[in-house]
């Protein structure tokens, strides 16, 4: 290691923190030895001359990607403590595992140059009052940052490919799973592929999602976990999202399908970015390839189902909006599970009440769910619940509780 010189007692008589990170969960559990390497550094220090004392490690972003800091509470940390001054020097294994964003990399140098604290890893000593090193930095910055982008263009553009010839093995639904000789194909499993099927069976009779789901109370739904048991076969209620989900998605209609979603990314007044995935439409998809393997429906069938449920939602105004007696729809929340309440018109008075719609939705009868009556129509409005010509709106009064559903 080169340009120990430049470490002194003021360099001492701070902390030295030791940061380890690994982008994801899978190198946590696969790459210990890169893992260990990096919490070795303490050890590093020590031989450089500071106090057991005086090293500290900061890990809290191991298994996170170094693209964002506001994403690494870990980075947050570091970068908190050299602002203080607490800290004489940052180890790491290599500058690129401090941040993959040149500009938040930029800050953490200005930031040591200002409070006079060195960076180390294996390659050197680097002090950010030395213009040679904040060159050589701010290089190995963009290097680094080049590197992420190269290396994601090539995987990205190899996915791609293998999933435009229909051979990109992807997470599969419930109900659906690989064959020994890699293509897809139903569960094996009778009771997995009775209830899957039973739920497009319900929809048919039904014509909604909330009404299969009613039916199928009391019985059971498979899932499949994911991630480090991924195939394990365990069994749940079956909920209105998940019945959403299985009619929604085109892999039990035959269909191999890649890129239906996309990430958008937004900046928070704090200046923290966030990831939020969003659904594309069926004309944006990346790939899709009907009729690649067997399924449970038709595409054709795919296709009904799809607009039935667009038809189903009122807040894309397939549907004229309700009017009357509820004026506070979308805006209050079940006190017991947080979800929002809805309303439900009673046609014979003219009144409605607010029902929690986790309760509605997923047919749960909770106890701490209840229902709000609002009160009763005055005088002049008709049964239906519409205000009667010429009569403003009435506010509601105050609702009274109503049973616990």
């Amino acid at each position: 290691m080169s340009g120990l010189q430049k470490i002194t007692s003021s360099h001492r008589s701070r902390l030295a923190l030791i940061y380890v990170r690994q982008s994801t969960l899978l190198q946590v559990r696969e790459n210990t030895e890169s893992t260990a390497r990096q919490y070795g550094l303490a050890d590093r220090a020590r031989e450089l001359g500071w106090a057991r004392s005086d090293i500290g490690v900061v890990d809290a972003d191991l298994g996170t990607s170094g693209r964002f800091s506001g994403l690494r509470a870990g980075f947050q940390q570091l970068v908190a403590r050299v602002c203080l001054g607490e800290v004489g020097a940052v180890f790491g294994l290599e500058v690129s595992r401090l941040a993959r964003s040149s500009a938040e990399f930029g800050r953490l140098l200005e930031f040591a140059r200002l409070t006079d604290t060195l960076l180390i890893d294996a390659d050197g000593v680097y002090d950010l009052a030395d213009f040679n090193d904040r060159l050589v930095l701010g290089l190995k910055s963009t290097m680094s940052e080049a590197e992420l982008h190269i290396l994601a263009g090539r995987l990205h553009g190899a996915r791609k490919a293998a999933a435009e010839r229909g051979e990109l093995r992807l997470p599969l639904p419930v109900g659906m799973v690989y064959a020994d000789d890699g293509t897809i194909t139903v569960d094996p499993d009778e009771e997995v592929r009775t209830a899957v099927a039973d739920v497009f069976t319900l929809f048919d009779q039904h014509g909604s999602a909330l009404r299969a789901v009613r039916a199928f109370a009391g019985r059971r739904f498979p899932r499949r976990d994911t991630g480090v048991w991924d195939g394990r076969l365990g069994w749940g209620r079956l909920t209105h999202g998940r019945a959403a989900d299985v009619l929604k998605n085109p892999v039990y209609a035959g269909a191999y399908v890649f890129g239906r979603s996309t990430s958008i990314r937004k900046v928070r007044p704090d200046g923290t970015v966030v990831t939020s995935v969003s659904r594309r439409p069926r004309d944006q998809w990346a790939v899709l390839i009907p009729d690649h393997h067997d399924g449970y429906i038709s595409w054709q069938r795919y296709l009904q189902i799809e607009a039935k449920l667009a038809a189903n939602r009122t807040r894309t105004k397939a549907r004229p909006p309700r009017e009357g007696v509820p004026v506070c729809q979308g805006i209050i929340f079940c006190g017991s599970c947080g979800f929002p309440m809805n309303t439900r018109y009673r046609r014979a008075d003219g009144t409605a009440d607010y029902v929690c719609t986790r309760a509605r939705s997923d047919a749960l009868q909770t106890p701490g769910c209840h229902s709000i009556a609002t009160p009763s129509p005055p005088r002049g409005r008709p049964a239906s619940g519409r205000p009667a010509a010429g009569r403003p709106h009435p506010r509601a009064g105050s609702p009274r509780p109503g049973r616990g559903r």
